[in-house]
């Protein structure tokens, strides 16, 4: 093989290679960037958690001709078990724009015991964290919003703050999970938990 076929070669492997980073099977089909919701649904089924935020576009701010277009951004994520690793698909708007591997598979919590809060690292969706230790004894929610200026006007970004409580008992101290748009962003320890 001469050397500029050579070269072509390594060039088309290393596009293949690329593209797959941008796509999973879900049994025979692949789900790549660009892909509806539906067909994402249609393909893998629902998924196992969803996590949503909202996004606005505001051009040409605070002038006669401000424009505002606003969209909500889904974040969903498929368990496949012990044996494979997490997907998280991430849509903008209805399609794909991002396809990511997460840790390993799990077990839902209901079939297994206390929770290990300090396996969790940061980034990992509040789906992971309810298949492994259930649901929170306690929720609040609050919003907040981010803007950064664009080239001819800003973006907006609704930011969902989840805090989750799970009471531990009276031999333990409450453990208080911070998530930012589907995010876990912090791990603290809270007082002394009761029956």
């Amino acid at each position: 093989m001469s050397c500029s076929r050579f070269s072509l070669a390594i060039i088309i492997l290393s596009l293949l290679t690329m593209q797959n980073a941008f796509a999973f099977r879900c049994g025979n089909d692949l789900i790549v960037t660009g892909d509806s919701k539906l067909s994402v649904a249609n393909k893998c089924g629902q998924p196992d958690w969803i996590d949503r935020w909202s996004e606005e576009i505001i051009g040409l701010p605070d002038t006669d001709f401000e424009r505002r277009a606003a969209r909500i951004n889904e974040r969903w994520i498929y368990n496949p078990g012990p044996g494979e690793f997490i997907r998280i698909i991430t849509f903008t708007g209805s399609t794909v724009s991002a396809i990511e591997t997460g840790g390993r598979g799990f077990i839902p919590a209901s079939t297994k015991g206390r929770c290990d809060f300090d396996g969790f690292s940061l980034g990992v969706s509040p789906g992971v964290v309810a298949g492994r230790c259930g649901e929170p004894d306690a929720r609040e929610q609050h919003y907040e919003s981010v803007s950064r200026s664009i080239p001819g006007g800003r973006r907006q970004v609704s930011i969902t703050v989840d805090e989750w409580t799970y009471n531990l008992g009276p031999t333990h101290f409450m453990r208080i999970l911070t998530f930012r748009n589907g995010e876990l962003i912090e791990i603290r320890t809270g007082e002394k938990g009761f029956r």
